[in-house]
C-alpha cells in the first residue's frame, strides 16, 4: 500500500498509484475497500482509486509515469502555486486567477503532484498543463498545506521550483475543519461522528485539524521560502469584497489589475452543493454500467452523474458543536492562531478564536 502517513483512529493517507494526477484520500483501509479502491496487497501491486479500478483492468493497469525520463523545464512549470487550506476558497481563486490575461492555470485544478514522492517520474505530464506565453503558470492543491498528512511537500515544491510565489487561503480554524468534515461524509471517507473524530485534538496527526494548524503550515514554508513569496488571504474578505481580494493579489504578482467586477467573478464549490454519495450510485460506480460510463465523453458523463446525485443524493446538514468539544478546539488552536496572527501581521478579526 503506497502509505503517505499513518494518522490517528487507524487511518492512513494514500495515494493512487494510477491515474494523473492522483487521486488521494484518507481513510481506513477497510473504508479503503469498501469504497471501491483496489488495495495493492490485495491484488497486482498497485493502489488504484474507485475510478481507476472500474476503468482499467487489472492486467492493464500501470504506474505512473512518462513514456520517457523528462528534464523539468522552468519555462513549463508552475511560478505561481495556490497552496492551501482546504476548503478556505482555493477553487474559486484558481478559476479567478484565470479572468487575468497574464496567468494560465493548470488543466487539471488539483495536481497534487507535490505530494507525490516520485512525482519526478510524471514531471512531462505535469508540466503539460500548463499553457506558455503567459508570466505567471498557476496550479492550486489545497494538500499542499495539510503536512502532517502529506509530508515532504515544501522541500520537494522548493527544490523544483525555488522562485515561485504562493497564495496561502485561510478561513475561521474551527468553521474550516467542520467544512471538512462535511466532504468527508460527503465522499464516505468516514463513518464516525464529528465528536469521535476530535476526540483529541492535541493529536498532531489528526486529519481534520492538521489543516487548521495555520502557524505549522506557514512555519514549514518558510523554512525554504522567502516571507515576501507568500501571500496569505482570508477567506472572509475574499467573501465580502472579491474584487479587492483579488486585487491585492494581482498586486502581489505585480500584475495590472484587470477591469473586472464582481460580476465577472462566480463563486465555485459552495456548501450549498454538499450531498452523500447515494448508495446506489456506489453500486452501480463499480459494476458493469459503471464501467461502461467510463468510456462517455466527459462533459455527459459528468452531467449525469451530477444529475443523479443532486436528485438522489441527501442533503449534508453542517453540525453543531458541542459547546465542550467546541472549548478544546478552541484550547487546541488559539496557539496557533495567535502564532499565525504574529508571523503575519493580519488581525483575522472575524475568526471565533
Amino acid at each position: 500500500m503506497t502509505v503517505l502517513a499513518r494518522l490517528t483512529h487507524g487511518y492512513v493517507s494514500m495515494q493512487c498509484d494510477v491515474c494523473t494526477p492522483p487521486n488521494l484520500t484518507i481513510n481506513t483501509p477497510q473504508g479503503l475497500r469498501a469504497n471501491g479502491w483496489t488495495v495493492a496487497a490485495d491484488a497486482d501491486g498497485l493502489d488504484a482509486c474507485a475510478n481507476c479500478s472500474v476503468r482499467i483492468p487489472a492486467r492493464q493497469r500501470q504506474a505512473r509515469r512518462d513514456a520517457a525520463p523528462v528534464e523539468p523545464d522552468p519555462a513549463r512549470l508552475p511560478n505561481l502555486v495556490v497552496i492551501g487550506a482546504m476548503k478556505a476558497g482555493t477553487t474559486s481563486v484558481h478559476n479567478y486567477l484565470d479572468v487575468h490575461p497574464e496567468i494560465s492555470v493548470s488543466v487539471d485544478k488539483e495536481m497534487r503532484f507535490f505530494t507525490d514522492p516520485d512525482h519526478r517520474s510524471w514531471i512531462g505530464a505535469y508540466q503539460d498543463q500548463f499553457r506558455t506565453g503567459t508570466r505567471y503558470r498557476a496550479e492550486s492543491t489545497p494538500f499542499y498545506t495539510k503536512a502532517a498528512c502529506f509530508p515532504g511537500v515544501v522541500d520537494r515544491m522548493a527544490d523544483l521550483i525555488p522562485d515561485a510565489r504562493l497564495i496561502y487561503l485561510v478561513r475561521d480554524p474551527i468553521e474550516r475543519l467542520v467544512a471538512e468534515y462535511v466532504e468527508q461524509l460527503q465522499w464516505r471517507a468516514t463513518t464516525r461522528t464529528l465528536e469521535e473524530e476530535l476526540a483529541d485534538p492535541e493529536e498532531r496527526t489528526n486529519g481534520l485539524i492538521d489543516s487548521s494548524r495555520y502557524a505549522t503550515q506557514l512555519e514549514d514554508y518558510l523554512r525554504r521560502f522567502d516571507r515576501d513569496r507568500i501571500l496569505v488571504l482570508d477567506l472572509a474578505d475574499l467573501a465580502s469584497d472579491v474584487v479587492g481580494t483579488m486585487g491585492r493579489i494581482f498586486d502581489f504578482l505585480e500584475l495590472e489589475r484587470p477591469e473586472a467586477s464582481a460580476e465577472d467573478f462566480v463563486r465555485f464549490n459552495v456548501r450549498e452543493d454538499r450531498r452523500a454519495l447515494p448508495d446506489w450510485l456506489l453500486k452501480i460506480r463499480r459494476g458493469p454500467l459503471g464501467r461502461a460510463a467510463q468510456w462517455m465523453p466527459a462533459g455527459p458523463r459528468g452531467a449525469i452523474s451530477h444529475l443523479a446525485w443532486k436528485r438522489t443524493g441527501a442533503r449534508l446538514e453542517v453540525p453543531m458543536l458541542d459547546p465542550g468539544l467546541r472549548a478544546s478546539l478552541e484550547a487546541a488552536l488559539k496557539p496557533e492562531a495567535d502564532r499565525f496572527r504574529q508571523l503575519t501581521g493580519q488581525s483575522f478579526a472575524t475568526w471565533s478564536i
